[in-house]
């Protein structure tokens, strides 16, 4: 004998197949395939009816079953159709009588793994075996790996729904309580972390900052620049004016934003309450509008250019003040994306804010206006500060 003849089929990926059940009611066929297979290697065990095979199939699964076709009483297609319903990990090769092959095509077709013909051929013997042997090993290993990938995505996505709550739980909290005024925001990212962000304090001489971000791209790279970025804004915007403030978060995130090819936009503000003065920033965003209470939408003029983009950047400083009814609206570019066909142009979002009281109410609108779409196509967020007329 060869080689191959002695011993179990090589496996391509590591994965044995070793264990073989005979199904023959010939006495003398069922022995020769015993033999054979013992002389390979192979653990075997047989049986001499459909019935007594499904008896030793319940107490153990080998892999690979010789299963004659022409049996009294349960046949070896009944066998076959029994061990495919019952979804048992194993091959199955069909032995017929030769010039059987029209049934042999039918076993094929209900899911046998392949065939042979007696007398058995040694060549042919071989081929199939070997053939069947390493199909089985390769299919185990697939779903092997699928298990492995899929317990890989599971773990992915716990990561992920760990990271999106822990981004939610930065966005501010409660409404802060502003003589006044009105202060609402919403942040929606289109996976399941973004790079937009908002933020907002109350220095104790009673003047508001905030901020609204936006970082090129969506998905986890833009999320840890988020965090970054805001980490910066944190430690820099409450006690500096806007312009002062842009100009420290620009130096301290220029390095990252640079080696991560990627720029943010950002619009700071800082209001004095009393005075109902807004003092502004607008690094690269545009998304921002006043809405007067009598209807008409300002554009907010003063802008520079995104961070990241050049170094050295001076960034200059907009004012402007709020009457009874306006409204300050700023947004990311994910409201627009979301609906090109409304072509949401400032004059377009201040026109659906008509006699809504108050900002809550203008947020959950503008939002609304994107929420047929489902899937947003890039992150959404949406800040409004609002002057509360006198009662």
């Amino acid at each position: 004998m060869s080689t191959n003849d002695t011993n179990l089929p090589p496996s391509d990926c590591g994965i044995s197949v070793e264990r073989v059940l005979i199904v023959d009611d010939d006495a003398d066929i069922n022995f020769l395939l015993q033999a054979r297979m013992r002389a390979r290697g192979y653990q075997v065990t047989s049986a001499l009816s459909g019935e007594q095979a499904l008896t030793l199939l319940q107490a153990d699964t080998p892999d690979i079953v010789f299963l004659d076709v022409a049996m009294p009483g349960l046949s070896g297609l009944d066998v076959l159709e029994q061990i495919r319903r019952e979804g048992l990990d194993l091959a199955v090769i069909m032995t017929t009588a030769f010039g059987s092959e029209q049934v042999a095509i039918d076993a094929l077709r209900r899911g046998a793994d392949d065939y042979l013909r007696k007398p058995f051929e040694p060549a042919e013997f071989q081929a199939v075996l070997n053939r069947t042997a390493r199909r089985l090993a390769l299919s185990r290993q697939n779903t092997a790996l699928r298990r492995q990938l899929d317990e890989k995505r599971r773990q992915l996505e716990l990561e992920l729904a760990r990271a999106a709550q822990v981004q939610a739980d930065l966005l501010p909290g409660a409404q802060l309580q502003l003589p006044g005024f009105d202060l609402a925001g919403r942040c929606l990212p289109a996976r399941e972390v973004g790079g937009d962000f908002y933020d907002w304090s109350l220095a104790h001489n009673g003047r508001l900052t905030f901020v609204v971000g936006d970082i090129t791209g969506k998905g986890m790279p833009a999320a840890i620049l988020m965090a970054t970025v805001r980490a910066v804004i944190r430690a820099v915007v409450r006690d500096s004016a806007p312009s002062e403030a842009m100009r420290y978060v620009a130096n301290g995130v220029s390095h990252d934003l640079y080696h991560s090819e990627r720029f943010v936009t950002l619009f700071v503000g800082q209001l004095d309450v009393s005075a109902r003065r807004l003092r502004y920033v607008d690094a690269g965003h545009g998304h921002v509008f006043m809405r007067r209470g009598d209807g008409a939408v300002e554009a907010l003029e003063a802008r520079g250019m995104p961070l990241g983009t050049f170094e050295e950047t001076l960034y200059a400083e907009g004012e402007c003040t709020f009457g009874p009814g306006d409204a300050l609206v700023i947004y990311s570019d994910g409201l627009p994306d979301a609906r090109p066909d409304l072509k949401l142009d400032h004059q377009a979002l201040g026109a659906c804010l008509v006699n809504a009281p108050g900002a809550t109410e203008m947020v959950d609108r503008l939002v609304g206006l994107a929420s047929p779409v489902g899937v947003f196509p890039d992150d959404l967020t949406v800040l409004v500060l609002y002057c509360c007329p006198a009662l």
